[in-house]
């Protein structure tokens, strides 16, 4: 794709800062504020045609700030404009050092990162809309399973101290709270069932996932979204270092040798639900089971083998996936003679 004109986008709730340059001339911009709606974006589409008559070689950069960002993405990908959403840290670190912030200066370096990176500019999609339903869903049992815990927690914290103070009737109100959580958990885990049953890829790939030991109803629904249905990763290694479970070297020279570690930057989510399939699957599964023993018996630290274990499960996921077969556990046939 030719791209001769850089449009970057500041996205608050209520506005959009809309900075454009030119490949001719980068360093100059042309900057204009509109509303976060409908009617602001279809503005804002008037003044960019006056900036850059060509719209089809423009190339919008913009930083992903969650449901703010929907409404601006789902209106450029209806008028076939192209678009790339980036992470804040990602944005940071790769601007390099910077003084001062406003949101019109945001704007313009929003529009030159994608002016010096030109050459390697990457488009995005929106997800489909069973995609965007499930990470709705997935988000409310999110909230939900940390109210339940907050609630149970609250209630220990009143009994514990019953003798002191008469607590009765708020343990009693709380635990009629704590009941309908959990009964709205188990309702939100069947529409995430249902959700999934909508999309017949969708549900093909559930299906796979779950049939590998130490991936349940919520490790799958959250690789099926965040890989946005096997398809925003290449391979089992690149999401291996998205989840930050992906091991990497440190070393410098002949002097530097770092151990082998892997990065905090990380989908911290997805990884605490790898690290509950891997303690799973350590207990379920006969070849994982006999690989984690073997290894802490050659002394190796139990976190580490934890890590190789979660590792194992992205790339059994993975294999499925490409594969389109069920998982076969391999221990359970007997070796040839």
């Amino acid at each position: 794709m030719k791209v001769t004109s850089f449009v970057g986008v500041d996205v608050s709730k209520n506005t959009l800062d809309v900075a454009i340059c030119h490949e001719a001339n980068p360093e100059k911009f042309s900057h204009q504020q509109f509303n976060n709606t409908l009617a602001g974006c279809k503005k804002m589409l008037t003044w960019l045609k006056k900036q850059s008559p060509d719209l089809g070689e423009s190339y919008f950069t913009i930083e992903h700030t969650g449901w703010y960002t929907l409404l601006l993405c789902g209106f450029l990908q209806e008028e076939q404009l192209t678009f790339g959403l980036y992470a804040p840290l990602h944005l940071k670190r790769s601007l390099g050092l910077t003084r001062g912030k406003t949101d019109k200066i945001d704007a313009q370096r929003l529009a030159y990162y994608a002016f010096l990176h030109r050459h390697a500019l990457k488009t995005t999609q929106l997800p489909s809309a069973t995609l965007l339903k499930l990470k709705n869903l997935f988000a409310f049992r999110d909230r939900l399973v940390k109210t339940q815990a907050s609630l149970k927690v609250t209630i220990s914290d009143l009994r514990a101290t019953a003798k002191l103070i008469d607590n009765k009737f708020i343990i009693k109100e709380s635990e009629k709270q704590l009941k309908l959580v959990e009964h709205q958990v188990k309702h939100t885990e069947k529409q995430i069932q249902t959700t999934v049953q909508e999309d017949k890829e969708m549900q093909k790939h559930y299906q796979l996932l779950r049939s590998v030991p130490g991936i349940g109803l919520v490790t799958a629904a959250a690789l099926i979204l965040t890989t946005s249905n096997f398809t925003a990763f290449s391979d089992s290694r690149k999401f291996a270092s998205y989840c930050g479970v992906a091991p990497f070297e440190h070393r410098s020279g002949t002097s530097f040798r770092g151990k082998t570690r892997i990065s905090q930057y990380a989908n911290k989510r997805v990884k605490a639900l790898l690290t509950n399939g891997a303690n799973s699957a350590i207990q379920h599964d006969e070849e994982i089971k006999a690989y984690y023993q073997r290894k802490i018996d050659e002394g190796k630290p139990k976190m580490v083998v934890i890590n190789a274990v979660r590792v194992k499960i992205i790339n059994r996921a993975f294999a499925t996936v490409r594969r389109g077969t069920d998982f076969v556990k391999m221990r359970q046939y007997p070796k040839a003679a």
